[in-house]
């Protein structure tokens, strides 16, 4: 297919922006409400070992900033006691006193960023390091290996974010709904198994959610599309069944579930969305149906990909109100019938740069502005049944497919917003519309 090569780069460039949206996160999410707090550094002395190896191999209390820190510190080091793989060497910062030596710009307890809490509303935070505590963890990329979370991450009871990309974690996912600032759980690239973990359905107060790269299987439980998160990455587990219908009551700006088992069609509940979604990703699953109209109707979209799918039926008109979309992918399906100018348009009267609709069955394009679009390599529509065209399907394939296609799908004539220069085709028919958009008619090619 010609968007298969571009799907992996598309999701490594979509998590890199998430990881610059949630670094930027660390600084900006700190509301009136304090319901959260970011990490920072200083610049202070601190406490370190003599060069002789001297230093206290067991710290007395005193040795700590205060009691929330000495209460961390046998947490942590029982932690470093399951350790099977550290091969950066990490865990050998994890000695002596010194867990918030990040915050005074020190290289020790590598991982642990420290802050102070949140003070009561209405309250001044304090200004001395008695209320310091550890804020944030962020294992991203260290390659750590461990059984189990469990009784670690959820021990510390300020905790707001915790990062573990990268790594060879395993077991259970902790229950984190006694911390009462946390909002970023990234768990992706690990060993974690088994049904999607039930303790994150109930963290209300998640931003950010990336389970994406592990061996997760079964269903996804509706509650996690209730979750008013910014992120919800899913992908590249083993996920399958219908996609709930409560799909269109996710928050997310970003949502992928790529390169799953889904099955069923895309939620016409999608157009729910439309105050938040901009990116979401549903290829290389088995889902099926017509491409919903509703996907019009999701105005701030930039990146659509349901490329390598089974979705069929016509594209609705309505994907042409779609103005900030920059990708859009449908690659890989049975998709049939014209392809219409009122998308193809785009490219001029919106942000459309890359349009892919090979491997489908359509059997005509719009002359107006696929054509020119086909010519500058904008659109895809190698591997369709377009009279004429180079490269496509053999016309007795195409026969037989449209003289027995996989499913119905009503064309809706409807445009759900004002697009100078087009109205509504006469009639509902693939014929009417390539007359209205000056297209071609159907049928096979070579």
């Amino acid at each position: 297919m010609a968007a298969a090569s571009g799907h992996n780069a598309r999701l490594l460039a979509l998590a890199l922006a998430l990881l610059l949206a949630a670094l930027h996160l660390h600084g900006v999410v700190c509301d009136p409400s304090h319901t959260h707090f970011a990490m920072v550094s200083r610049n202070a002395p601190s406490w370190r070992p003599d060069r002789g190896g001297q230093g206290k191999p067991s710290p007395s209390p005193e040795d700590f900033l205060n009691e929330n820190l000495q209460a961390l510190y046998p947490v942590i080091q029982a932690f470093k006691a399951t350790i099977t793989s550290d091969p950066r060497g990490v865990t050998a910062s994890w000695v002596g006193p010194n867990l918030c030596d990040s915050y005074f710009g020190g290289d020790m307890y590598k991982g642990f960023y420290c802050e102070h809490p949140p003070a009561p509303p209405g309250a001044t935070p304090p200004k001395d390091n008695t209320t310091l505590t550890i804020a944030s963890i962020d294992f991203n990329g260290y390659g750590l290996g461990a059984p189990s979370l469990a009784g670690f991450v959820d021990a510390f009871p300020d905790l707001a974010l915790f990062h573990a990309n990268s790594n060879n974690f395993s077991g259970e996912v902790p229950d984190l709904t006694g911390l009462p600032y946390f909002y970023e759980l990234d768990l992706s690239n690990n060993n974690f198994s088994g049904a999607f973990p039930a303790t994150v359905v109930p963290l209300g107060r998640l931003l950010f959610l990336d389970l994406r790269f592990n061996r997760f299987v079964g269903t996804v439980p509706p509650p996690v599309f209730d979750l008013t998160v910014v992120a919800l990455f899913l992908n590249n587990n083993g996920f399958y069944g219908n996609i709930p219908d409560n799909f269109g009551s996710t928050t997310a700006e970003y949502l992928v579930v790529a390169n799953n088992q889904f099955t069923g069609p895309i939620p016409r509940s999608i157009y729910n969305t439309s105050a938040n979604l901009s990116e979401v990703l549903f290829l290389n699953n088995h889902l099926s149906g017509c491409l919903p109209y509703e996907i019009g109707l999701v105005e701030g979209l930039t990146v659509f990909d349901a490329g390598g799918n089974d979705i069929t039926g016509p594209i609705p008109l309505s994907l042409g109100c779609l103005g900030l979309v920059e990708e859009l992918n449908l690659a890989g399906n049975q998709l049939y019938g014209h392809i219409p100018d009122v998308l193809c348009a785009l490219a001029k009267t919106g942000k459309l740069q890359n349009l892919s609709l090979s491997d489908n069955y359509f059997h005509s394009v719009g002359r107006r502005h696929c054509l020119e679009l086909v010519r500058s390599k904008v659109l895809d529509v190698r591997l369709n049944c377009i009279p004429n065209f180079p490269h496509q399907r053999p016309a007795l394939e195409c026969a037989r497919f449209y003289a027995d296609p996989p499913q119905h799908c009503p064309f809706v004539p409807h445009i759900p917003c004002d697009l100078p220069g087009f109205r509504p085709p006469a009639a509902a028919l693939p014929s009417a519309v390539a007359a209205e958009e000056g297209g071609g008619g159907g049928g096979g090619g070579n």
